[in-house]
């Protein structure tokens, strides 16, 4: 019998979204509680929003590493390698480990899960981390949801130490609702009793209320990240931002390094340094040190990130923003850091985004546009559609000066980047699976 190998497994598993099935979380729950529970070996904090997970978790977790903790982390999307969602202090679980504990958990799994709608990729990856983290004896899971919040795969978990909400805005809105408060209200439905709950700063009043009426229901201790009280003078640049920070009365800390380009990246740090303050007044060990250091390394592939030129490409600005908040996000800072320039954008969409919102945002910043598919073919929008949609935004905001160059694949706009006169940096945009696929085409060649 021929060994299973990862990269066979991983083709194999299912590729289906089924976060809008309220079946699915029960399901997970009975195969966690098989399992013995792996989900409460170690204190969790889980994590949902629309935007800024990443970098509330990332924040998080370097400053419980840098303390001394073993940290698990969940997170996705993958960009590269579906084990890049599996981490413990900065490492992937090994191809063996994974599938070694699929094999293990294989014949439960089939005793609960029926045979028509197995375990999808997504579930399966949320399970195996939570089982390799029990057996790795983390002190800390920190939890990122997929998809929403109700019926994410990652909600099959007993209460979490902590929930924690990052910016919430429209997305996905097919399976969450078409509304702030619908969205809200999935994503509240995290909420468990023995939690406490961490709210992003500059959600809107209908996102936070709606958050708080459920945490009064539970009833849980509900906290509210205060941005102006935590940092003053902020200072930004494409390379980070520097502040002061007010962690106590007693205490500020000056000139904090924050490696995480934006505004926008305040708040986030807002909302980890309100969720790691818990963490200290009950006796973990955060400090000074641990936050600068935390701060100062702190690192999201794919999320305004600067890749160095090379033969194949001009210096790049890399931010997978894949929504109308992120892209706003996106255009804001560099307004602020580059007020008179214009770019050259490399885009690419998933069709079920709201794409004609995200190009109204960019192409008032464009010179020129470089337009391409991403690498997931089922849900891409194809380079025809998203041609005639430029061309149409583009006429509706009487924009005539802009260059569009349509490209079949992500090969081909490298190749087109290559051939034209560009002032750098280039921003790439638009989908995480875009820069998956640029990054296969060469982009860190």
């Amino acid at each position: 019998m021929a060994t299973l190998t990862y990269e066979t497994l991983i083709h194999t598993m299912s590729q289906a979204m089924l976060a809008g099935d309220e079946n699915r979380v029960p399901l997970l729950r009975r195969v966690l509680a098989e399992i013995n529970h792996p989900d409460a070996q170690a204190p969790i904090i889980h994590v949902v929003g629309t935007n800024g997970k990443g970098s509330t978790v990332t924040l998080t977790a370097d400053t419980l590493m840098a303390a001394g903790y073993r940290v698990g982390v969940f997170t996705s999307p993958a960009i590269t390698d579906q084990r890049e969602q599996i981490v413990l202090n900065g490492q992937m679980i090994s191809k063996g480990d994974f599938v070694r504990l699929y094999q293990e958990l294989l014949p439960v799994v089939q005793q609960i899960v029926p045979e028509n709608s197995p375990l999808t990729i997504f579930e399966w990856e949320v399970v195996l981390a939570l089982v390799w983290f029990a057996e790795k004896r983390v002190d800390w899971i920190i939890l990122e949801a997929g998809l929403g919040g109700l019926m994410d795969a990652t909600n099959a978990i007993v209460a979490p130490r902590f929930s924690v909400f990052t910016h919430i805005a429209l997305d996905h809105t097919r399976i969450l609702g078409d509304t702030i408060a619908k969205i809200a209200r999935n994503k509240a439905g995290i909420i468990k009793s023995g939690t406490t709950v961490v709210i992003a700063p500059g959600q809107t009043s209908t996102a936070q209320q709606v958050i708080e009426t459920v945490g009064k229901e539970k009833p849980v201790p509900v906290l509210v990240a205060n941005q102006t009280a935590l940092f003053q003078k902020a200072q930004f640049g494409l390379d980070g931002t520097t502040v002061d920070i007010k962690w106590s009365k007693a205490e500020t800390w000056r000139h904090v390094h924050l490696n995480l380009a934006g505004q926008h990246q305040l708040a986030n740090a807002a909302t980890a340094l309100t969720l790691l303050k818990q963490l200290a007044d009950h006796g973990v060990n955060v400090d000074e040190d641990a936050v600068r250091t935390a701060f100062d390394q702190a690192a999201l592939p794919g999320r305004l990130t600067t890749v160095p030129a090379t033969a194949v490409h001009p210096r790049l600005l890399v931010d997978g923003a894949h929504n109308p908040d992120g892209i706003h996000a996106l255009v804001t800072l560099l307004k602020q850091t580059a007020p008179k320039r214009h770019f050259t954008f490399v885009l690419g969409f998933l069709a079920d985004k709201n794409v004609s919102g995200m190009l109204a945002e960019v192409l008032p910043l464009a010179d020129q546009v470089i337009l391409t598919v991403p690498d997931q073919h089922q849900r891409a929008m194809n380079i025809d559609a998203l041609t005639d949609l430029v061309g149409d935004t583009l006429a509706k905001l009487q924009l005539t000066e802009v260059a569009v160059f349509s490209t079949a694949n992500a090969s081909d706009a490298l190749k087109c980047l290559r051939q034209r006169i560009i002032e750098p940096p280039v921003v790439v945009t638009g989908s995480f699976y875009l820069i998956r696929a640029l990054r296969e085409a060469g982009l860190n060649d």
